[in-house]
């Protein structure tokens, strides 16, 4: 018996939050229902192919994948990982000419953010929760035109991913989220990502009340790899 993973604790939320029993997945991804055993054990490492059917019998969004796999298997890298932006990195950050922030998935925590970022959202720079913000403050629904499509994909995402963060980091941000009349509704919708028809952000700037549009671009550090993702807000033309 192998040593669980990351990665097969996910598949194996993944199996139970779809309701679905190891013989009724195995038939879906046209696999053996001891291979589904022993992918869930950690006894089998699946291969890319195995992979690919068990996360399109799963309905994972194809943008999560390649982040399940980072945070779901052990890392190949040697050396100590970044816990926390270094100066180069929030200089970096800072010398970029649109809004953009440093996020760390699946918690949705924000770890630096530039002042363009800040000035379109007030109040969520460094050391704020994305999701958090977005349903405890009152200028999120003032600056999102349409709040309710971001936050569907926002909790989309976080319940996604949620299986590969600490337990007890999702339980402080879904008990703190929960205080807001807005959390179950969309909580509990069966809303998906591909449902929704949408380009751009249409925002609205505070400090003009000027709606503008951006198109959000998410970015994974390679050399050298970091926990986090770089958000970008880049104006449509």
């Amino acid at each position: 018996m192998g040593e669980s993973t990351a990665l097969s604790a996910y598949l194996r939320e993944r199996r139970l939050a779809a309701g679905l029993a190891r013989t009724e997945l195995a038939a879906r991804a046209q696999m053996a229902p001891l291979l589904i055993s022993q992918i869930e054990s950690g006894a089998l490492v699946p291969n890319h192919a195995m992979l690919q059917r068990l996360f399109d019998s799963l309905d994972v969004p194809h943008w999560y994948r390649k982040h399940i796999l980072v945070l779901g298997l052990p890392a190949v890298e040697s050396g100590a990982v970044a816990t926390a932006p270094s100066a180069e990195d929030l200089a970096d950050l800072a010398s970029l000419t649109h809004p953009a922030c440093l996020t760390r998935f699946p918690t949705m925590d924000t770890l630096a953010a530039n002042s363009d970022y800040q000035r379109l959202f007030p109040g969520l720079g460094a050391g704020v929760n994305m999701l958090e913000w977005m349903f405890l403050n009152p200028v999120a629904k003032k600056v999102y035109l349409d709040w309710n499509t971001e936050a569907q994909l926002l909790v989309h995402a976080f319940r996604m991913l949620a299986p590969l963060a600490p337990t007890q980091r999702v339980s402080a941000i879904t008990a703190s989220c929960g205080e807001s009349p807005d959390w179950d509704p969309v909580w509990t919708s069966e809303v998906r990502p591909q449902d929704i028809a949408r380009r751009h952000l249409r925002l609205r700037e505070r400090s003009t009340g000027l709606e503008r549009r951006m198109m959000l671009r998410i970015y994974d550090p390679a050399f050298p790899s970091r926990p986090w993702w770089l958000y970008r807000l880049i104006p449509v033309r």
